[in-house]
């Protein structure tokens, strides 16, 4: 199953690619958790933080990505119900792209447990972050 949202970010891709891949810019949009991964296919991902008091953590590899333009990764929360098993793993694509000078980007969920109600659960969670992605893109000022 999949869910693709896209959205318009009026700043350069090279400061998206920075908000989606620094933790110190994912902490600001992503439930208060940081990432950690060197971004490099076969390198663990991990987000940790605390959000409304509660520990959060989740893991996952990074599967392929092409930096500056695409990135996609697997996450999994080992505090959920489910298995840790590749079925319940969740894939995450982050594609860019520059359209006259405005940053595009497409986020896409990819589920292979055939839980619709998960995935509406992933929906409505990104629902809420790409606006603060935004936000958080549209406020800094990198160079690049």
């Amino acid at each position: 199953m999949k869910s693709t949202k896209q959205v318009e970010i009026n700043c350069n891709v090279e400061t998206l690619w920075a908000i989606l891949t620094k933790a110190e810019y994912t902490k600001q949009y992503m439930f208060n958790c940081a990432v950690e991964t060197d971004w490099k296919v076969g390198s663990d991902v991990i987000w940790e933080g605390v959000f409304n008091g509660v520990n959060a953590f989740q893991k996952g590899k990074v599967i392929s990505i092409t930096p500056g333009q695409q990135v996609t990764y697997s996450t999994f929360d080992p505090n959920s119900v489910l298995d840790d098993i590749p079925i319940n793993y969740i894939n995450v694509s982050y594609t860019l792209h520059d359209i006259n000078g405005v940053a595009h980007l497409t986020i896409t969920n990819e589920t292979f447990d055939d839980s619709t109600e998960r995935m509406s659960h992933i929906k409505q969670g990104w629902d809420m972050v790409i606006d603060k992605i935004k936000e958080v893109a549209e406020s800094v000022n990198l160079v690049a």
